[in-house]
């Protein structure tokens, strides 16, 4: 009974498939029919109309894309770094170009300080050999004019001083002799003139500045004369002299300058030595002095040949 009544519930829930079934099933696969030109133009104006619509109220929304904003805040943040990057390099670069421009700058001022000092130095050295020597013209102890025009081509190392002088003229004298004969027996050889004039044409003769003159070294060429040419002389040469108190007729201290004169062959004043310098450092400053004027020289006339 029981199984009879379970066969029946089956039929009921799903009878079985006829032709007819079959046939319905079959068509129901079947594509739509196609439609017609008319129900195709409709279609159109449909959406032509709908376009217009939206178009009107403004209703295009929906055909925009959607955007990752994750993507957004990325491109955003690679823009922002690539704008730092190119303002740390801007700056980068006007640092470095503000650092080369200072550099050149002070090296720029540093040569012009040091060429405006040496144009100073320059000037200080013409200024003093044109307040300092000249021409000059005395007697020898021979008795005969001679002075700067007939030592031209010498270079001269001349002591202005007096035959009575105590101390000072005797050791500035020694010095002066050591210093020549240092420089004869150097290896350049280089030879010097040492010149003695006298400040005291009172007491100084010719033959006593020719005795006095002998008893340090015969290379000395001895000078005097009256007191009107001494006086020039010492006045070319900027040497101060002046005659002390007299403790008896014949018998005073003559007060001048102590300095030594380097001239030059061209007869200009070339440099000076106080009581400080000693021989060997007056030789050796004369000796590199001596040795740039001929260097000069042989660039001149180098030049003038050329």
């Amino acid at each position: 009974m029981l199984s009879l009544r379970f066969a029946r519930s089956l039929l009921l829930r799903h009878p079985p498939i006829t032709s007819s079934s079959m046939r319905c099933l079959s068509d129901s696969k079947k594509p739509p029919p196609p439609k017609d030109e008319d129900e195709i133009k409709i279609d159109l104006s449909d959406i032509n109309e709908k376009l217009e619509k939206n178009l009107k109220s403004g209703k295009l929304e929906d055909e925009i894309p959607n955007v990752d904003p994750k993507f957004m805040s990325f491109s955003r943040e690679r823009e922002r770094a690539a704008h730092e990057r190119s303002h740390i390099f801007t700056w980068k670069s006007a640092l470095i170009t503000l650092a080369i421009g200072g550099t050149g700058l002070a090296w720029l001022f540093y040569m012009k300080k040091s060429r405006d000092a040496e144009m100073e130095k320059q000037q200080k050295v013409m200024a003093g050999k044109a307040r300092i020597g000249g021409e000059w013209e005395l007697l020898n102890t021979d008795g005969k004019l001679e002075g700067s025009k007939e030592l031209r081509g010498n270079w001269l190392l001349m002591y202005f001083g007096f035959t009575n002088c105590p101390d000072i003229c005797p050791d500035e004298i020694e010095k002066m002799v050591s210093v020549v004969e240092i420089l004869n027996e150097s290896d350049d050889k280089i030879p010097i003139v040492p010149v003695f004039i006298s400040v005291d044409p009172a007491r100084d003769t010719i033959d006593r500045v020719k005795a006095y003159c002998k008893e340090f070294s015969p290379l000395i060429r001895g000078f005097t004369g009256n007191k009107e040419q001494v006086d020039k002389v010492a006045k070319t040469f900027r040497v101060y002299h002046s005659q002390g108190p007299k403790t008896a007729e014949d018998d005073y201290i003559v007060d001048h300058t102590v300095i030594m004169y380097l001239i030059d062959p061209d007869g200009q004043f070339h440099d000076y030595y106080g009581q400080n310098r000693r021989a060997r450092e007056i030789a050796n400053i004369i000796k590199t002095k001596v040795l740039k004027y001929e260097l000069q020289n042989r660039k001149k006339k180098s030049s003038f040949f050329s």
